[in-house]
């Protein structure tokens, strides 16, 4: 599995949240080691990944430098605005000064190349030979259909993107110029690289990352100036049905639907493969919202339906585009993509579902949490090494439930749960039996009918965010209590955690009272001890006092004697 070259993880800034392997709307999102990872052989590029991590975890790949670098170098360079620009900045013709100012060649609207497109597809319903049509603007899309739904690329209109064939317009109009399209989608910058392109389009910048780079040189401008070109309506490309709206429905050969989504998408390709929808023509996009709710737009959702209004403003919606010849080769050829596909026995999955903890209806949650829509596609994912077998919400809560019962009804330590007015919600049996409660249904009771003190009542009116302690000594139940109190603000709830020292206060008591009868003890004997040392001593110092008064004598005869 390669990661992807073109959205990659920021893993500083993951919080590893999941959203985005639920966002994934063909599982090419893996979550292993503690990290999304997208395997870009089935990666459509849609962006959904990018526009829903909510901590801008992912990043996009960028040719800005490279366009920055010709530029400098003073090649020519053509930019190709897709219309969905309006998006982000409404005055075209404040783009165009700014561009030119910082050094484009040229500034020109994609939307040249719709109209070409638009002419290619009215010619393919005009012949009526193909089953069904199917757009081929969205490269997303394009690529879902060709890793996924091989057998029906025969249904997709055999027609380059506007932007390629924009890009073809440019280059024979400016041959030595490099041609850089101004995109919403990150699937454009894959789709400039496909070998069946190349050389149509140079380079590709996002929307978002032109804004910052011009952003202290936009304006507001009196006037909008829009220079009108025929086929504008093709301006309508990026809006919801903006396809259908440049072709005349006639209504001979085809049905007109528009299709947004790629779970809504995939719905018509499974009904197409199943030989339910025929004679239909079908624009579809990637996105909600079609070009104008684009990935790298994703920041300016605020503005999409002003960008549609500001085009709607600026066509012609009555200036239908016709069939006719094309100036340039606009044909391509789509075919399936060899993915391989590891493929599982029945007996592998249910084995892997055991695994998982699957083993009856009511343990199969199918809540989709884990970023697939079954437990089965979960455990398909984890045999193909693309899924934590671990990440399962709702058996992680199932976990945590059990685990917090089971420490709340065995604990020592009776738990108490009051409400804003201190009367009872909860109480566990350790509590109920510390309080001689046990035949007792205590639910809907004041505190202050089981622990009757006003210090008490005080103290958890008082208590915040900080833990709170006392010790009280009840003689209705000839106990010695700790009490701990925590508030639970978000729910406007108060937990007492009862200790029952009684035991271990009689302890100390007998303690204190052995260790006073020692010391009472211990001083007696010193006393004797004392007093047998004083008679002692009394005893000496008379034996001494005789002894030198015997010597004395002594000395005095042995004098004498010398006389």
């Amino acid at each position: 599995m390669r990661p992807n070259q073109y959205i990659r993880l920021e893993q500083a800034h993951c919080h590893n949240c999941l959203r985005c392997v639920r966002a994934c709307p063909t599982n090419a999102m893996t979550y292993l080691r503690n990290q999304p990872t997208i395997v870009e052989e089935e990666c459509i590029l849609c962006g959904q990944c990018y526009s829903v991590c909510p901590h801008d975890a992912k990043a996009v790949f960028s040719d800005l430098n490279q366009v920055k670098l010709w530029i400098g170098n003073g090649e020519k360079v053509v930019i190709s605005a897709a219309p969905s620009f309006t998006a982000v900045w409404s005055q075209f013709s404040s783009l165009v000064r700014i561009l030119e100012g910082r050094g484009f060649t040229a500034v020109r609207e994609t939307a040249e190349g719709a109209k070409l497109v638009t002419r290619a597809f009215k010619n393919l319903i005009d012949e009526g030979k193909m089953e069904n049509i199917i757009t081929t603007c969205c490269p997303a899309v394009n690529s879902l259909i060709e890793k996924e739904y091989g057998e029906l690329t025969g249904f997709m209109a055999p027609v380059v993107s506007p932007m390629i064939a924009h890009g073809r317009l440019i280059h024979e109009e400016y041959p030595d110029a490099k041609v850089v399209f101004l995109s919403p989608c990150i699937a454009k910058f894959r789709e400039i690289r496909d070998e069946r392109f190349a050389g149509a389009v140079d380079a590709c910048i996002g929307m978002d990352e032109l804004l910052q780079w011009i952003s202290a040189d936009l304006k507001e401008e009196e006037k909008a100036d829009w220079n009108d070109f025929e086929g504008s309506i093709a301006r309508l490309y990026p809006t919801p049905g903006g396809i259908l709206n440049c072709i005349e429905h006639d209504n001979r050969n085809y049905k007109y639907v528009d299709v947004e989504g790629v779970d809504r998408i995939k719905q018509v390709l499974e009904a197409m493969k199943e030989g339910t929808l025929k004679g239909y023509f079908v624009e579809m996009s990637a996105c909600i919202g079609s070009c104008m709710g684009g990935p790298l737009l994703s920041h300016f959702k605020h503005n999409e339906w002003l960008g549609q209004s500001v085009i709607r403003e600026n066509v012609d919606m009555n200036q239908k585009i016709q069939g006719g010849e094309l100036p340039l080769d606009l044909s391509c050829q789509w075919k399936p993509e060899d993915i391989f596909r590891i493929r599982h026995t029945e007996e592998e999955i249910q084995a892997e579902m055991v695994k998982l903890g699957k083993v009856s209806p009511d343990k199969i949650h199918d809540c989709g949490a884990c970023g697939y829509e079954t437990c089965r596609l979960k455990a398909i994912a984890v045999l193909d090494g693309k899924a934590d077998p671990r990440i399962c919400l709702p058996e992680a809560l199932e976990r945590a439930e059990s685990l917090s019962n089971v420490v709340i009804e065995n604990t020592p330590n009776g738990i108490i749960v009051l409400d804003h007015d201190l009367n009872i919600r909860e109480m566990n049996p350790s509590g109920r039996k510390m309080l001689n409660l046990e035949m007792v249904n205590p639910t809907g009771m004041p505190i202050a009918a089981v622990l009757p003190d006003d210090a008490l009542e005080r103290l958890i009116r008082l208590t915040g965010r900080k833990t709170e302690y006392i010790r009280i000594l009840y003689e209705t139940y000839g106990k010695l209590l700790d009490h701990a109190i925590v508030r639970v603000e978000s729910q406007d709830l108060y937990v007492l955690i009862l200790m029952d020292r009684t035991d271990e206060n009689a302890r100390e008591v007998k303690l204190r009272r052995m260790r006073e009868r020692t010391l009472d003890v211990t001083a007696q004997v010193i006393d004797e001890q004392m007093r047998t040392v004083q008679e002692i001593a009394s005893l000496l110092g008379e034996t001494t006092a005789k002894s030198k008064v015997a010597l004395t004598k002594l000395k005095r005869a042995m004098d004498e004697d010398e006389e």
